[in-house]
């Protein structure tokens, strides 16, 4: 199992210290966060510097927050300056002014928002997002350490309405999402045992108490056809519960 040694003295922002969470989406505007920060269990100086950093591939904005002893997040993050087709992760800084002026004393990494149909507070296992995607209607995106998202075309009309009402369109789009998503959990389904790969252990939990696939994924010393049968036997199992087919041939009824 592989653990990072963190030889600068670099202290870790947990992560339920942070809450950020985007606003819906609106087709021509440019996406919005907000943020809330506490750092009541630290010790550090009070006149370090915080800083909230978005980003998407190449994009990127930052948003000066104040400092420890007084905080100035601002009220509604307008990300302008990132990249509007995908999601967005966060970073926070907390930065020395005085001792080493530049210094990062603290930070948080590849911090995933809260989406914007998650009203309950807490992380989904599959959040959505709304973006224009263009002539693209869905896509998933899986980045590098954070959890996959489901992505919607909003310019489609009531494209959030049909997904949560409409059986016809769950049935199309969300048994083909989970399919991609597990064929990246099966990449790899020891993963590193680092923090960052989580969201395989959550996915894997999930197969196991909601899917009922009790066998773990075969890992990479498992043959083509053991990884395509685990994964039919999930997404079967996954249809199987929501029974689209009968809910489709009742919309005619």
């Amino acid at each position: 199992m592989k653990r990072r040694i963190n030889s600068t003295g670099r202290k870790r922002i947990k992560r339920e210290d942070i809450e950020i969470s985007m606003l819906e989406f609106v087709p021509g505007q440019p996406l919005k966060a907000k943020a809330l920060l506490d750092f009541n269990d630290y010790d550090f100086a009070q006149s370090a510097s915080v800083v909230i950093e978005a980003y998407h591939r190449a994009s990127g904005q930052r948003f000066d927050c104040g400092t420890i002893g007084a905080l100035d997040i601002p009220p509604l993050l307008i990300l302008d300056e990132v990249d509007r087709s995908g999601s967005v992760l966060f970073r926070v800084k907390v930065v020395d002014t005085e001792i080493s002026p530049g210094m990062l004393l603290a930070s948080a990494e590849r911090i995933q928002p809260r989406s914007e149909d998650d009203q309950s507070g807490r992380k989904s296992l599959f959040p959505v997002y709304y973006r224009d995607l263009g002539q693209e209607v869905w896509k998933v995106e899986i980045i590098p350490d954070s959890r996959p998202v489901l992505i919607l075309n909003n310019t489609i009309p009531e494209v959030k309405h049909k997904l949560n009402q409409n059986p016809l369109v769950q049935g199309f789009l969300l048994p083909a999402a989970l399919r991609i998503v597990l064929e990246e959990l099966v990449k790899d389904a020891d993963g590193d045992g680092d923090e960052s790969e989580s969201w395989k252990e959550e996915w894997k939990q999930f197969c196991k108490t909601e899917l009922g696939i009790a066998d773990e994924p075969p890992d990479i010393r498992g043959t083509d056809d053991d990884r395509s049968d685990w994964i039919d036997r999930s997404v079967k199992s996954f249809t199987n519960g929501h029974r689209f087919i009968k809910q489709i041939k009742a919309m005619k009824e």
